[in-house]
């Protein structure tokens, strides 16, 4: 048998003698590594399809949140309502107090002076520093009425 040629060997020995196989190497552990973690049509659907279900969860969390919000607001304004109609009535009760208290204030001053003309002058009496008044004025209006008069 015939010894190898070095031909072989040589051409065996250039190849991976040849700068940049290393590199080419490296560059085929990296791409297989790259498909390796590249995502299928499969996981991809299934991510699309978690991202869905998540965003709906999302959603509705928001509806809910929009819907009780709806509810305070509404609420809200139906105590506003509420409270506007009871304002309004306590102002046209303050209304008609106040012009119940001026129509009272007429009347009492209507009396008073009414009561100032029934009230009996006496003109001419001396004053005297040992009787009062009153009893000179009953002692008078007995003299002049009589003594089965009321008092």
């Amino acid at each position: 048998m015939a010894p190898s040629s070095p031909s072989t060997s040589s051409v065996t020995g250039s190849v991976t003698d040849m700068p940049g196989t290393d590199a080419l190497t490296q560059m085929s552990v990296d791409l297989a590594a790259i498909s390796a973690n590249m995502l299928t049509r499969g996981d991809k659907t299934a991510l699309v399809s978690e991202l869905r279900t998540v965003i709906r969860e999302e959603i509705a969390a928001v509806r809910r949140d929009l819907t009780a919000l709806e509810q305070r607001v509404d609420e809200l304004e139906e105590h506003r309502l509420h409270a506007t109609h009871h304002q309004q009535a306590a102002d046209l009760a303050t209304a008609r107090q106040g012009n119940i208290l001026l129509e009272m204030r007429r009347q009492v001053e209507d009396l008073d002076n009414r009561g100032r003309r029934n009230n009996i002058r006496v003109r001419g009496l001396p004053e005297s520093d040992d009787e009062s008044p009153r009893e000179l004025l009953t002692g008078l209006f007995v003299q002049l009425l009589g003594e089965d008069a009321p008092p």
